[in-house]
């Protein structure tokens, strides 16, 4: 018998909605689960256990009369701890902010609360999503692997199953990756379609919330729940009503000669081209072509994030530059000595790729570009490399930077998705297309998903035995 909380969002979603299930049911299910993997997955940040059952009991009365807020009516969520929600602290890994507690809800998270979401609390990340040090979360797949950063907490708790579906930040692929490595779907969604603030932001250019989850559908239901009012139009309506059918003709561009340069691993190169065959299977076209000047985002979104880093914390450094992770500030210091001719430099690159790839992809038909989402399989923690950059390898944060910064710097939306396993561990497939084509990348993810089996791998039913 399927327990409440092994539901994903749309599914409990319509349970609710025709009472066959409470939210506090729900909830009550989800606090079990939470409790049961708690102690070894650490992906909490702050709890708030009796605001989420007030909630839950607000949205079951709201039901009995047959009104609902929202598509998430009485649906749990967790919110990575740099975004704010009232009454909640916002500490965001660092001991800077400790005892930081929000007054207000960031613009994000009242959007959910207006579609009817019921939030729970926050989760691990990095110090201020800055990849840096080692949250206490761990992966569900193998302890002694990374578990994503700097969503961290975000993606293991949906991997676990003690949160149906979760809010992280993405600066440089921050949801995209904690998705792949625990074998999550991850939007980064187009710029400017999500609230940014009442965020602790990395770089407000280049910061993107999205939605992690454990299906496509899933996925695509929490976005419609985050995504600004006056941004819908933009968006061609809400996009959950629009992933089931995908246009005839879709043709993807595939550049495998950069997965070289990237240092993608043979086992993940294995699992995409056989994603790639299931997606000709399903009469998408794969073209092959070459986009080198994709890796000129690397140093341009380093440049740009670190310089804009370095402007939102100059004040706090100056009186709490001690509590920072020593990696942390010197990452934030070196933002400050990013020359101006530098920072142009950046952002003429940044220009010239939102105009270079959409025009490359209307000049070759291509609809997407997709890619492993990162160049190998989780690392082990021991030998993780934690530089912004660096030459490629399967234990470098830089190469996962180098695969995943375009769209940041773009503004285009980019999704992850499973498509495999590599050494028994999870890998993903990265679809990126044009701006505000958003639902266009999701139906070609849920095509893809409805045509496979991987993401029924989560939640992990093995972490029982783990946790034994």
């Amino acid at each position: 018998m399927t327990e409440a909380w092994e539901l994903g969002i749309a599914e409990a979603a319509g349970l609710i909605r025709r009472r066959e299930l409470s939210a506090v049911e729900l909830l009550d299910s989800v606090l079990d689960r939470l409790q049961d993997t708690e102690d070894y997955a650490h992906a909490w940040a702050f709890l708030d256990d009796p605001g989420a059952l007030e909630a839950a009991r607000m949205a079951d009365d709201q039901a009995a009369m047959g009104q609902f807020g929202g598509a998430l009516h009485g649906i749990p969520l967790g919110v990575k701890d740099v975004i704010d929600v009232r009454r909640m602290p916002t500490e965001g890994g660092s001991e800077s902010l400790r005892g930081n507690c929000a007054k207000d809800d960031a613009g994000v998270v009242r959007q959910l609360r207006a579609s009817g979401a019921v939030i729970l609390g926050k989760l691990q990340t990095h110090e201020f999503a800055f990849g840096q040090g080692t949250p206490p979360s761990r992966n569900p797949w193998d302890p002694d692997r990374y578990a994503g950063g700097s969503s961290v907490g975000s993606g293991v708790a949906v991997a676990v199953g003690s949160i149906p579906g979760a809010l992280g930040t993405d600066t440089g692929g921050s949801v995209r990756n904690p998705a792949a490595v625990n074998g999550l779907v991850g939007l980064k969604p187009s710029t400017g379609v999500v609230s940014s603030s009442g965020v602790l932001h990395v770089s407000h250019t280049m910061d993107h919330v999205g939605p992690i989850a454990r299906s496509v559908e899933d996925c695509a239901m929490l976005f419609d729940g985050m995504v600004e009012l006056q941004a819908v139009a933009g968006l061609g309506g809400p996009v959950s009503a629009r992933i089931q059918d995908i246009p005839a003709g879709i043709k993807l561009g595939v550049d495998r000669q950069i997965w070289s340069e990237w240092g993608v691993s043979s086992g993940v190169v294995a699992a995409v081209d056989e994603a790639l065959s299931v997606l000709e299977d399903l009469g998408i076209e794969i073209i092959d072509l070459s986009l080198p000047d994709l890796d000129l985002s690397l140093h341009a979104s380093v440049a740009i994030s670190l310089s804009e880093a370095a402007l939102h914390h100059r004040q706090r450094l100056k009186g709490a530059a001690g509590q920072y992770l020593p990696s942390t500030r010197v990452m934030i210091e070196t933002g400050a000595l990013v020359s101006r001719d530098d920072i142009r430099l950046a952002w003429q690159v940044r220009s010239h790729l939102r105009s270079l790839i959409p025009e490359f992809m209307l000049r070759t038909g291509v609809d997407g570009l997709v890619s492993p989402t990162l160049p190998a399989i989780a690392p082990f923690a021991s030998s993780m490399s934690s530089e912004l950059t660096g030459p490629p390898g399967e234990d470098s944060l830089a190469a996962a930077l180098r695969m995943l910064s375009p769209a940041n710097l773009t503004g285009m939306p980019g999704i992850s998705v499973p498509c495999g396993l590599a050494s028994a561990q999870p890998v993903g497939l990265h679809i990126m297309g044009p701006e505000r084509s958003d639902a266009r990348v999701l139906a070609i993810a849920h095509a893809y998903e409805r045509a496979t089996q991987w993401h029924r791998n989560v939640p992990v039913r093995v972490l029982p035995t783990v946790l034994k």
